[in-house]
């Protein structure tokens, strides 16, 4: 009894580490989503957009190319070690960003956020989750984080916010979460209990080389894929619903504003705590994803067959509402299945890396494509954004689907082995 709640009491503190962790991590290289102005005075650029905004995108492009030997990495190396290394790392660069040196020290410093935070850290930290959570807890746990990440999150933005409008001062702001970082990977390396496991790792090339192969067969990296374009397109899409209030139903900008700003979050805690207590309930994580895509191709249907007038305001409010919450299912729960369709541990980075690549595509074009239908079609571009959002609604259905029955057919071999 006492070793059964020790080992929990390992697992909530290994949860709040990585909540802590995640949060924190991807705050420097986004900053210029909260501190567009400020960061770009500070950094020299002012005039120079094109140059500010090349910064992020060869951030993308580097992560792009570093999410296969990310899922290489993390199946190599032991998972507390990788995230120590990268938590530090990012907060020595970020330190270093704080100084605002040149232009080519800065492009350097963006490249290397996408190694500290991509190749030795997302795989990881996924795999991290998914070998403390045993096979029955994998939905309540990735549930748990991602509410978790919401709820820091707030408090997270919350500081930052505070020390800007306290000093005003870009350096301060950067170099406060440089020094952030470092101390939360200071914690993880003397609070974070061991990661390893027997046959959780591969020990020589060749045998991670079998799991990129196994990984490639498997179709729940594609299942898996697949959910995560669903969540990643229409978590894209939530940018222009705003502007969709704006233009056809009337919104005045500061309600617009304000919504866009808590919505998403709010409905992300909601949704993650209720999916981690239904994935526990129900006894898979495929299930209620089930229900949500269902709920998304209906709520996205009828935003896309509405009229455009005033008139629909409020039955537009409540169904971005359903489609935020939605969406935060399938983030709370896709990494669930891995483990829960019986994927080897040694295979589970290899699977994430090669899932991320092809799931989060849309990050590489789908809001020049969308911003394309506006020009093109003014605001008759947002239906096309509603039937992008019902495309990628349906497929998430059909690949939560297909991973149910894959877990099932899992579930019912396991118990005739016994």
């Amino acid at each position: 009894m006492a070793n059964s709640k020790s080992n929990r009491g390992k697992k909530i503190l290994t949860l709040i580490l990585m909540i802590v962790s995640l949060n924190t991590i991807y705050v420097l290289p986004y900053l210029s989503y909260s501190y567009y102005t400020p960061l770009m005075e500070a950094m020299n650029l002012v005039g120079r957009e094109a140059d500010y905004g090349r910064l992020l995108n060869f951030y993308g492009i580097a992560n792009v190319i570093l999410y296969l030997p990310g899922g290489w990495v993390a199946d190599k190396f032991d998972a507390k070690k990788l995230l120590v290394f990268s938590m530090i790392s990012t907060g020595v660069l970020g330190l270093w960003e704080a100084t605002f040196p040149s232009y080519e020290m800065l492009f350097v410093i963006y490249v290397m956020f996408a190694v500290t935070t991509v190749l030795t850290y997302w795989s990881s930290s996924i795999k991290c989750i998914n070998m403390i959570a045993d096979s029955d807890e994998q939905g309540g746990m990735f549930g748990m984080l991602e509410a978790g990440r919401g709820i820091c999150g707030l408090a997270v933005t919350s500081l930052f916010v505070v020390l800007f409008s306290a000093t005003g001062n870009m350096s301060m702001v950067v170099g406060s979460c440089g020094a952030i970082m470092i101390l939360v990977g200071i914690l993880l390396a003397v609070l974070m209990p061991k990661t390893s496991r027997e046959g959780a790792t591969n020990a020589t090339l060749i045998d991670s080389l079998k799991a990129y192969g196994k990984a490639f067969k498997d179709p729940a990296t594609y299942l898996l894929a697949g959910m995560i374009f669903c969540g990643s397109l229409i978590g894209a899409s939530l940018s222009y619903f705003g502007p969709f209030l704006e233009r056809i139903c009337g919104v005045e900008t500061n309600f617009v504003v304000a919504f866009q700003s808590y919505s998403k979050t709010i409905c992300q805690i909601v949704a993650a705590s209720l999916a981690a207590i239904l994935s526990t309930k129900l006894g898979r994580s495929s299930l209620p994803m089930i229900y949500a895509g269902f709920g998304l191709v209906v709520a996205c249907g009828i935003l896309y067959i509405l009229p455009s007038s005033a008139s629909i305001m409020i039955p537009a409010i409540l169904l971005i509402i359903l489609i935020t919450l939605g969406m935060s299912t399938f983030r709370a729960l896709y990494y669930a299945t891995i483990d829960e369709s019986g994927c080897p541990k040694n295979t589970v980075g290899s699977i994430i890396g090669i899932a991320s690549i092809l799931g989060f595509l849309p990050d590489t074009f789908y809001t020049s494509l969308a911003g394309g239908w506006m020009d093109k079609y003014g605001d008759a571009g947002f239906k096309y954004v509603f039937l992008a959002c019902i495309g990628a609604a349906l497929l998430g259905l059909v690949c939560s689907f297909l991973s149910d029955r894959r877990i099932r057919k899992y579930r019912k071999s396991l118990d005739a082995a016994k």
